[in-house]
């Protein structure tokens, strides 16, 4: 991964960053201009300085940044901007309550952003009207319509981004729905085309056989020698269902690792990384394991937006553990849904457990990770 003191979130947005800083610049040296060095230039730089700190610490955020930590930041910028509204004779320090304001988007619902800008412009009012009496509701009003532009702007553009991350997440769950669908319905298939050929055509082939040995002990000695070709046919054909019914169950001994590459080859924006190889002797618990693996997967693109998954292999004797950690939103709930449920239903029969925790309980990234155990061993009727 190569690495860049500039996050993806500041270069894509630069130009929002860059004007508030420019505003902030504006302000600052309106603010500073007629001061002379000393301790009034001092704590009013340091003020101001500490506002555009707090700004981008809060804007430039990771997605999984701590909600209340995040909110006190947005009330202390208000304290700060009223103590500089207080101090201010050029009335320009109101223009920084826009930046708070857009930074409400996403951390506040609508109404309460409402609520928080009233209560933000009262004090603002209070201090101005306590200052100076000339100044008024005017003032307050032009800041507050401005503070709403911000606001609404921002969360426009924030859900519309919304929408097309979920938008790209339904279409890549599409995908991976429909070939899973694919895979399934082949899988099925061939399974069944395989229990056809034993159990009807074999059945019958093997009662064919035993009928002409039957015959041949009492049927006239002419007409042995034609009976015994047939016999030999029938056995020949039986012969062949049979190795064709072993080569279709030992085609269904697939790879774990093509069948999730095969997936992924499907997912556009997605990638997949395996640290450890994934060897599980049953057969059977291999099909519930990629069903498995497929789900999860499906789920970390609908509910995480994850685009970038890892999955990992341990082995304590006969008991397999899986890991797959994605890079998504994490685990909202503990509520287990029915594609949680169905997973435990799968490895019941291998003694085997789902669990799904949020990355940061464990490890230091974002997403969550879903843990699969179950008890490995060989499929009698495979392993000869």
């Amino acid at each position: 991964m190569k690495f860049s003191f500039i996050s993806n979130n500041v270069r894509q947005d630069w130009l929002l960053y860059s004007s508030a800083l420019l505003t902030w610049s504006l302000i600052t040296y309106i603010s500073l201009r007629n001061f002379d060095l000393g301790f009034d230039l001092f704590w009013r730089a340091a003020t101001l300085l500490s506002f555009i700190v707090l700004f981008f610490s809060n804007t430039i955020r990771d997605k999984n940044r701590n909600v209340i930590k995040t909110k006190s930041i947005v009330f202390t910028q208000v304290l700060i901007v009223w103590v500089l509204i207080s101090v201010d004779k050029y009335n320009v320090s109101p223009i920084l309550l826009c930046l708070v304001s857009s930074q409400l988007t996403g951390l506040f619902t609508r109404f309460q952003s409402m609520i928080f800008l009233l209560v933000v412009n009262a004090g603002y009012y209070f201090i101005l009207t306590n200052s100076d009496p000339s100044r008024g509701i005017i003032h307050v009003s032009i800041i507050f319509v401005l503070q709403l532009f911000a606001y609404s702007t921002l969360d426009i553009v924030r859900r519309e981004k919304e929408a097309k991350e979920k938008i790209s997440a339904i279409n890549q769950e599409l995908i991976a729905t429909r070939f899973m669908l694919k895979t399934s319905t082949k899988k099925q298939e061939r399974l069944r085309i395989s229990r056809d050929l034993h159990d009807i055509l074999g059945h019958q082939l093997t009662a064919l056989s035993l009928n002409l040995e039957v015959s041949m002990h009492k049927v006239p000695v002419e007409y042995k020698d034609m009976l015994n070709d047939n016999l030999q046919q029938a056995k020949n054909v039986l012969r062949n269902v049979r190795g064709v019914v072993k080569e279709m169950r030992n085609e269904d001994q697939f790879d774990l690792v093509v069948a999730l590459d095969e997936l992924f080859d499907h997912l556009p924006n997605c990638n997949l990384s395996i640290e450890n190889p994934l060897n599980v002797n049953s057969i059977s618990l291999k099909y519930q394991l990629i069903d498995c693996l497929q789900e999860g997967i499906s789920n970390g693109l609908r509910h995480g937006y994850a685009n970038q998954f890892n999955l990992t292999c341990q082995r304590d004797n006969n008991i397999l553990t899986l890991q797959l950690i994605d890079n998504g939103n994490g685990v909202i709930n503990n509520i287990a849904g029915n594609g949680l449920t169905g997973m435990k239903e799968r490895l019941a029969e291998f003694n085997g457990s789902i669990e799904l925790i949020n990355n940061d309980i464990k490890i230091s990234t974002s997403g969550c990770t879903l843990i699969m155990t179950a008890e490995d061993s060989y499929d009698p009727k495979f392993s000869q």
